[in-house]
């Protein structure tokens, strides 16, 4: 389970110290998150097949990862070209998203706003929205910042679409592992009859 420690990860400043520790400290539970998450969704039968997805970070050679993560999606080769579930980390927070980024704008896929909407406004105020998955930060969730994002989204080669959960390192939930896993868990549920709107939304 994921604990305070973890964050430790991040205070490595070399390439491959910080990758080795993510590699057997934080992978394993990334991979044991993932499955259990799946396992639930196989018995979701207006979802498609789901498939786990990790962070290699292949291409980094010089600098550490300053993030990590898992994914879910329905396509077996890859996540970022269509809409899908992260959850990972920042070097002071836990991070749990619904996204759509920019990569699919290279695709078929568009997504239908009007349709996503009222379930995303219907989420509980600990939800945020994000529209660059390279930052940390979130705004709330709001009427005004979702048509802000919707229409960047739309409008820019960089609009991304994200709504989430950030939890930060200093959560109380941190000194209680259980209860952490048990909230992510809820989270995504949380988010479920989103990502499924994102799934239908072409």
């Amino acid at each position: 389970m994921f604990t305070a420690a973890d964050f430790t990860i991040f205070e490595d400043p070399t390439l491959s110290g910080r990758l080795g520790k993510i590699q057997t400290q934080l992978d394993p539970k990334f991979v044991q998150f993932g499955q259990e998450v799946l396992t639930r969704w196989a018995n979701q039968s207006d979802l498609p097949p789901q498939y786990f997805h990790m962070a290699k970070h292949l291409r980094r050679h010089k600098n550490p990862p300053v993030d990590t993560w898992l994914a879910l999606s329905p396509n077996k080769r890859g996540y970022k070209m269509g809409p899908h579930i992260e959850v990972g980390f920042w070097d002071d927070r836990l991070f749990v998203w619904a996204a759509i980024l920019g990569e699919t704008k290279a695709t078929a896929y568009r997504p239908n706003f009007e349709m996503l909407e009222e379930p995303i406004l219907a989420l509980s105020d600990t939800m945020v929205l994000s529209g660059d998955h390279t930052k940390k930060t979130g705004v709330p969730l709001t009427q005004a910042n979702f048509d802000f994002l919707r229409h960047r989204y739309l409008t820019t080669k960089a609009g991304e679409f994200m709504v989430g959960r950030l939890i930060m390192q200093d959560d109380p939930l941190f000194t209680h592992p259980e209860q952490l896993w048990q909230s992510l868990h809820a989270t995504v549920d949380a988010l479920l009859p989103v990502y499924q709107q994102m799934q239908g939304a072409i």
